[in-house]
């Protein structure tokens, strides 16, 4: 969407004003500092980060993996030539998305599981509503480790 909206000087472009302030609101997003902080807060509670390849999420078909241009009749509208199946663009393009992302790899780590085969219970984290409580778990964290 960054791309200009001025046109040219015999057709120009249609709501220039909207559009570039959409482009400053969206170059404006810090979003590798974005995935970081999730990648972090999901290892933190033992769940993996997916990146998926987002390239012909939009042109391919959801239910037969056809791959072609000519699926995307305009910007709304997904109807796949092979088999016939039609769907909103978006809606086929997220199905895709999350199809490669739900995909096993050899990325994604197992769940770890315990002595009787069950999944693991998530960590525990300990709610801290003042500054007391922070104070009583850093105290405590000191004393385990310069304990002898």
């Amino acid at each position: 969407m960054s791309a200009s909206a001025k046109g040219a000087a015999e057709e120009p472009g249609k709501n220039v004003a909207q559009r570039a302030a959409l482009n400053r609101s969206i170059l404006a997003a810090a979003w590798y500092r974005f995935e970081r902080l999730l990648s972090y807060k999901l290892a933190f509670l033992g769940c993996n980060l997916v990146k998926v390849d987002p390239r012909y999420t939009s042109v391919t078909c959801c239910e037969c993996g056809s791959r072609d241009k000519g699926n995307r009749e305009n910007q709304a509208k997904f109807l796949c030539l092979c088999c016939g199946h039609a769907d909103h663009a978006d809606v086929n393009a997220a199905v895709n998305i999350l199809a490669a992302g739900t995909r096993p790899s050899k990325a994604v780590k197992p769940v770890p599981e315990n002595a009787k085969g069950r999944p693991e219970p998530p960590l525990k984290i300990p709610v801290l509503s003042g500054r007391d409580d922070v104070k009583a778990l850093a105290f405590a964290a000191f004393k385990q480790d310069t304990a002898f």
